[in-house]
């Protein structure tokens, strides 16, 4: 008879079943095939070699006081073209599953009422076990709605070849807002779409997907992907959504596409080993008046296991003239200098930053008791190098320092004021933390013609003794605030 089956190779069902048959006893006993595969150890006639746990342990003494209670002795046995670890296992209902309960916590057995192998119910199961066994097979990965190559000719190529014919005249005659390029790109596929196109309409949703290589230039000198990476990640399908939806077309002049803000929380730090990134992006609200376009978004990034990073964002299409005419933040105010700080250079070796994520020279002034709480303020600084690699990816006729970069210039300030208050490493301390949400909000631009960009950052509360801090900043260049940061969090690594 068959009770439980979970899903094996159907060769290994068969020989039970065939076994089952030709003993003499069949007709009161049961076969169940056991799927281990995911343990990699080999099986005896007491189940798998794994070393039992406390638990697990106490559970097996009471399956051997069952056994010896009984006169018939149950029998198991490895399948040698199953799996490695797939075993077919001969015995009464009650000693399979405390015997499966045992060797793998929390694995779910289905079962089902006795039935002897016998004619059309043998061959109703086998049938049903091949389909299970078929569906529970790796499907072959879904082919990409729009792949790397279209994503790139977006970027730095010819729209129309991404998008097709509506956007021709951003190839040669017009200047369309593009996604960044190469090394700046995190963004390999769309594979799937919610949302018609060339319609700039609130409800329109995308799954992008990008691929994080475990050895990536933004991996040197970090453990996890940097903040600056990840913010990339997750805001650059909007920039395609609004490309998709025809938002360039609502226009007769040329636009740029501006992050004007965000609200977000980290879940977890993404690691080297993570694979793939999916990032579902939902276009939530739209306006268009004044010569300008309003965009908001929500968006989650996850992996395999879960979310790793959600949110909602906003962002502007401005003229070129609208950006020229921006003044910042007027209801800010950065910091006084004291009269009194420690300066320096900003550390340059390991585990620092290494050279292209390097968004601070200099430190300006550290006072351990500074800023409007009294726990700590720090300014940094870094001049604009109009040859800097970011300003070519960054964007394709349009270049712009990229906001996230201000933001990982705020972010390693503020992770170096904890390390120094801390008494630990600059790699020994994490921002930000999955605590709550932080926010940002951008007015303004950094342009190669600018001289320099200047970074303060303070905290407003802190707790050495559970290693928590909250930051808050501003970013200015030449003179003129134009980024503001909150509630972003720091702790151990």
């Amino acid at each position: 008879m068959i009770v439980g089956a979970v899903v094996v190779p159907v060769g290994a069902i068969e020989d039970a079943v065939a076994a089952a048959k030709s003993d003499p006893r069949g007709a009161s006993r049961v076969v169940v095939v056991v799927d281990l595969v995911t343990t990699g150890r080999g099986t005896t006639d007491r189940g798998t070699t794994d070393r039992p746990t406390t638990d697990r342990a106490a559970t097996l003494r009471r399956i051997r006081r069952s056994r010896r209670r009984r006169a018939a002795r149950p029998r198991a046995s490895a399948h040698p073209g199953a799996s490695p670890a797939a075993i077919v296992v001969t015995a009464r209902v009650g000693v399979i599953a405390n015997a499966v309960a045992s060797t793998r916590p929390g694995r779910r057995v289905r079962t089902q009422p006795s039935a002897r192998v016998t004619g059309a119910r043998l061959k109703a199961s086998l049938e049903a076990l091949r389909e299970i066994w078929s569906n529970s097979q790796p499907k072959p990965p879904k082919p990409a709605i729009y792949d790397t190559e279209r994503i790139t000719a977006f970027a730095i190529g010819k729209p129309s070849e991404a998008f097709g014919e509506p956007y021709r005249i951003f190839d040669d005659e017009r200047v369309i807002a593009r996604l960044p390029g190469p090394p700046f790109q995190f963004l390999d596929r769309i594979m799937r779409i919610e949302a018609e196109q060339w319609k700039m309409q609130a409800g329109g949703r995308i799954v992008a997907e990008y691929d994080v290589p475990a050895e990536e230039w933004y991996f040197d000198r970090n453990a996890e992907m940097p903040f600056c990476v990840l913010l990339e990640v997750a805001l650059q399908p909007c920039g395609w959504l609004a490309a998709y939806v025809g938002s360039a077309l609502t226009s007769p002049v040329d636009m740029s596409f501006r992050n004007l803000g965000g609200k977000a929380v980290q879940h977890r730090p993404v690691r080297p080993d993570v694979g793939m990134l999916s990032i579902a992006v939902t276009l939530t609200r739209v306006s268009n008046s004044a010569g300008m376009v309003i965009q908001h978004y929500d968006y989650e990034v996850s992996d395999a296991s879960g979310p790793i990073y959600t949110g909602d964002t906003y962002f502007g299409f401005f003229t070129k003239q609208a950006l020229v005419n921006q003044v910042g933040l007027r209801e800010a105010n950065l910091l006084k200098p004291p009269t009194v700080a420690a300066i320096g250079k900003f550390p340059a070796e390991s585990p620092y930053p290494a050279a292209m994520l390097r968004m601070v020279d200099k430190i300006t002034w550290f006072v351990a008791d500074g800023g409007p709480a009294g726990q700590g303020a720090i300014e940094g600084s870094i001049r604009v190098d109009p040859s800097a690699w970011f300003f070519k990816a960054h964007f394709h006729q349009d270049p712009v320092w990229p906001g996230s970069l201000g933001l990982e210039s705020f972010t390693q300030l503020a992770r170096h004021l904890a390390a120094t208050r801390w008494g630990v490493g600059f790699d020994e301390v994490r921002m930000p933390a999955a605590v709550k949400p932080h926010r940002w909000v951008y007015r303004g631009q950094v342009l190669p013609t600018d001289a320099e960009v200047t970074v303060q950052a303070w905290l407003t509360a802190c707790d050495d003794d559970a290693r928590v801090m909250t930051c808050a900043g501003l970013l200015s260049v030449d003179g003129r605030i134009i980024y503001q940061m909150d509630d972003f969090v720091i702790s151990p690594s």
